[in-house]
């Protein structure tokens, strides 16, 4: 069990430092001349390609029933593909930080599910995680600059809620029991077909111009897609979806840190001392529920009273 939570938090934060990249990888991508549509098009195409030959060589075990390939279609696009949709067009009302700030209430939403219609109990490690995490992120994130707009608040929240449901639904019994691999194959496909649909509606999906915009389509395929996606699913089945999207708020501190370092962006002090409440949230995680309350001096109730 202790080994599970190692392995699955080791598993989460490396998911968690690929897709913190995401952000810098795109920009990067938007300066080849490259726009959304077409970013995501080519990235879950080439994932999609690399994870079914690879499923295929290694003749892996992929059928399942049509009720749960629906329900796989369904995880990849209304929860993969619908946060990363939303979130995308919030951007275009209101700060980045700030729908970030809304974006990352997914933990609280699903420790929140898991607790009270999952009736898994209060877990004291969890909600002191949440707390120090979710000040942790509002550091990291915070602008002076910050302007609310309801659509764009609304848009975050949609994607709060997508995140969750994906999370989530990588915990389902019959999900939980397949290969990370063959649900990521299922996940990529879904989302590669969604926006293959949506790029013959609307006309706007074009080759890569450029040998560093093909450089950075690759990239996102393998490191920000391939990779952390199965580290993400499997480090769900090992440690649960409440847990580890706690641990998924150390992304935008990967972020920050990222655009920092390439694209010169600011790194402030607050953004560090936000980075290091998330990292002792992490810590949290991985300390015994009874050695929390012990140093805490938090006292058991009698079971008499």
């Amino acid at each position: 069990m202790k080994n599970d939570l190692l392995k699955g938090t080791l598993l989460v934060i490396l998911s968690t430092l690929a897709y913190g990249s995401v952000p810098v990888i795109s920009k990067l991508s938007f300066r080849e001349g490259l726009n959304v549509s077409s970013i995501l098009f080519f990235r879950f195409l080439l994932a999609a390609m690399m994870i079914w030959s690879y499923i295929f060589l290694k003749k892996m075990a992929y059928k399942t029933s049509l009720s749960h390939f629906f329900y796989l279609v369904a995880l990849g696009v209304v929860g993969f593909l619908g946060t990363t949709t939303f979130i995308c067009v919030a951007y275009t009302y209101i700060s980045g930080s700030l729908a970030t700030i809304i974006l990352f209430t997914h933990p609280a939403m699903i420790a929140s599910y898991e607790m009270v219609a999952l009736k898994q109990g209060k877990d004291i490690r969890k909600i002191l995680s949440l707390i120090v995490s979710g000040i942790g992120m509002v550091l990291v994130v915070w602008s002076d600059n910050i302007n609310i707009n309801l659509l764009g608040v609304t848009f975050s929240l949609l994607a709060a809620l997508c995140y969750s449901f994906y999370a989530l639904g990588l915990s389902e019994k019959k999900t939980k029991a397949m290969h990370s691999v063959i649900v990521t194959g299922y996940v990529s496909f879904s989302c590669f077909l969604a926006y293959s649909i949506q790029g013959m509606m609307n006309h706007n999906i074009f080759l890569p111009s450029t040998t560093k915009g093909w450089i950075y389509i690759l990239i996102q395929a393998i490191f920000c897609t391939v990779f952390p996606t199965i580290a993400f699913c499997k480090g769900v089945q090992l440690i649960g979806a409440s847990t580890s999207v706690i641990i998924s708020t150390f992304e935008p501190v990967v972020a920050c840190i990222a655009g920092f370092f390439i694209l010169g962006e600011v790194l402030t002090f607050s953004m560090i001392m936000g980075g290091i409440l998330i990292l002792a949230a992490i810590f949290i995680l991985q300390i015994s529920e009874e050695k929390l309350k012990r140093i805490l001096f938090i006292k058991e109730r009698s079971p008499n009273l």
